[in-house]
């Protein structure tokens, strides 16, 4: 399971409870909690660290392509409800899987050949 799923990188922001909070969102329903004397406050407070976290991880990195591509993109992300970076992120991700596998595929060692049938080899057994 990817453990940013609930991560927004595009909206900085985390899912919690039904909603999409920012950082300013968390902090000001943390403490409108403690000033409302309600003390639980460790899943929002949770919920800010992984978000805090995962902005810490994340590098932006800008791309350039052709209109028409882009134009796809945009159009597929608005359809999917994503934000066009999401779209990205998980072609790029998709494309490292199977890249990682072909090439874990050239490096395995080749199957022995099976033995011949008897027949065939002129040998009996």
């Amino acid at each position: 399971m990817d453990p940013f799923a609930d991560i927004d990188l595009d909206s900085e922001s985390v899912w919690l409870d039904g909603a999409w909070y920012t950082r300013e969102d968390l902090a000001h329903r943390i403490k409108e909690m403690i000033e409302a004397g309600d003390f639980r406050v460790s899943r929002p407070s949770q919920a800010l660290e992984r978000l805090e976290a995962a902005l810490a991880q994340a590098r932006i990195v800008t791309v350039r392509m052709p209109a028409d591509l882009a134009d796809a993109v945009g159009t597929t992300a608005t359809r999917l409800g994503r934000p066009v970076g999401h779209l990205v992120r998980e072609a790029v991700a998709y494309y490292l899987a199977a890249a990682a596998a072909y090439v874990a595929g050239q490096d395995a060692p080749a199957a022995a050949p099976e033995d011949e049938p008897a027949e065939a080899s002129g040998r009996r057994r």
